[in-house]
C-alpha cells in the first residue's frame, strides 16, 4: 500500500519509479526473504450509531419509556506508512506470506445530529448533539499475495487477503442536561471522552510488481473492512442507559519499495 519513502528529493524519487517501472526484466532468484516500506492513500469511512434508552421504571426524563437513536457518517483521506518482511514461495508463479507494521496519520470527523423530544435534544433522556471524530493509529497484519509473471507485462500481477489488528482513538466533546427536571442557562454540563478502539480487519485487494535485479516497485488498491465495535454504558443514577456502536471501512491505493537480497 502507499507512496514509496525513497531517500533524497522528490524528482530523484519519481525518475527512480519511472526508471524501474519502463526497465526490461532481467531473470533473477527472486523467491525467498524480502524487505520492504510502503505507504497509501485511504479514502476512510466511518459509521457512528447513539442511543438512549429510557424504558427503566425509574426513568423521569421526557422520552420516559423509549429508545431513541440519532446516528452520524463522514469520510476522510488518510495516510499510512509502514515496514514489511516477506516471503515468496515460487518464481514464475508464486506466494508470499507478509508480515508488515503501518502507522496512520488522519481522521473521520462528523457532528451527531441528536434526537429526543426537547427542542435542542440536549435534556436528560435525549440523544444530546456531539461533535465526534476516529483516527487510525498504528496497525500490523499478515498478507498473503498468489500471483504469476505476465511476461508479456513484464512484470508479476496478483491477488492478495490478509487479516490486520487496528488501534484507533475515537474522541467526541458534549453538551447537555443531566438533571431530572431539565436544565435551564448555566446549567448544562459539558465533557470529553476518549475511547480506545481495536478492530479485527479483514482485507483483500490486487495489484502488480515490477523487479529490476534485486529492486522492485509494486502497486496496488486495497479494500479493508474493519468491522464494528459496540458497547453499552449505563448511567445508574439517572437510569439511562446509553448503547454505542461504529463500523469502520476504506478503499487504499498505493506503492511500496521492495527489496530482494
Amino acid at each position: 500500500m502507499g507512496v514509496v519513502m525513497v531517500a533524497g528529493t522528490l524528482p530523484r524519487a519519481l525518475a527512480l519509479v519511472a526508471a524501474v517501472c519502463t526497465a526490461p526484466t532481467f531473470a533473477d532468484e527472486r523467491d525467498g526473504l524480502y524487505l520492504g516500506v510502503i505507504a497509501s492513500a485511504a479514502f476512510y469511512d466511518v459509521d457512528y450509531r447513539k442511543g438512549v434508552d429510557n424504558r427503566h421504571a425509574r426513568n423521569m426524563s421526557a422520552n420516559a419509556g423509549r429508545i431513541i437513536f440519532s446516528s452520524d457518517s463522514a469520510d476522510q483521506t488518510t495516510w499510512d506508512v509502514g515496514v514489511l518482511v516477506g516471503y515468496r514461495f515460487g518464481r514464475s508463479a508464486f506466494l508470499d506470506v507478509e508480515a508488515d507494521l503501518v502507522t496512520h496519520r488522519g481522521e473521520a470527523s462528523g457532528r451527531l445530529p441528536g434526537a429526543g423530544a426537547s427542542p435542542g435534544n440536549n435534556q436528560l433522556g435525549d440523544v444530546w448533539p456531539e461533535d465526534w471524530s476516529m483516527a487510525k493509529d498504528r496497525s500490523y497484519g499478515v498478507t498473503l499475495r498468489l500471483g504469476a509473471e505476465v511476461p508479456g507485462l513484464g512484470a508479476d500481477l496478483y491477488v492478495l487477503g490478509g487479516l490486520r489488528r487496528l488501534d484507533a482513538d475515537f474522541r467526541t466533546a458534549y453538551t447537555g442536561c443531566l438533571l431530572p427536571g431539565g436544565c435551564d442557562l448555566g446549567e448544562f454540563a459539558s465533557g470529553r471522552e476518549l475511547h480506545d478502539e481495536d478492530y479485527d480487519a479483514w482485507v483483500v485487494g490486487a495489484g502488480f510488481e515490477k523487479t529490476l535485479g534485486s529492486i522492485g516497485v509494486r502497486g496496488e488498491v486495497r479494500y479493508a473492512d474493519h468491522g464494528s465495535s459496540e458497547r453499552t454504558v449505563p448511567f445508574d443514577e439517572v437510569a439511562v442507559t446509553v448503547p454505542v456502536e461504529l463500523a469502520a471501512g476504506e478503499v487504499g491505493l498505493g506503492l511500496g519499495l521492495i527489496w530482494r537480497p
